[in-house]
């Protein structure tokens, strides 16, 4: 297996953690010290979350966006296989 490049590493790894720190690492921390889920007079229970979903979702989708430009980045500078038999 060759070695990766920097950008390969920043890809790859750097995408990683950010999808993991988006689902995991902030649905753990949701779980320890999230607000408690109080129920209205009209029975409907109030979520409020300690870290917005808006930056959430923004943390998963550049750790998405720098695997994908890895992937891209690869399929484009890598010579096809030889596929003849």
């Amino acid at each position: 297996m060759t070695e990766l490049t920097t950008m390969e590493r920043i890809g790859l790894y750097g995408g990683g953690v950010l999808l993991l720190i988006g689902t995991v690492g902030i649905g753990l921390l949701e779980i320890a010290l999230g607000a408690p889920h109080p129920v209205t007079g009209d029975g409907q229970v109030v979520h409020e979350t300690l870290i917005s979903l808006g930056v959430r979702s923004s943390i998963i989708l550049l750790g998405l966006i720098l695997m994908a430009a890895y992937g891209v980045t690869n399929l484009l500078s890598k010579p096809p296989a030889d596929t003849s038999i």
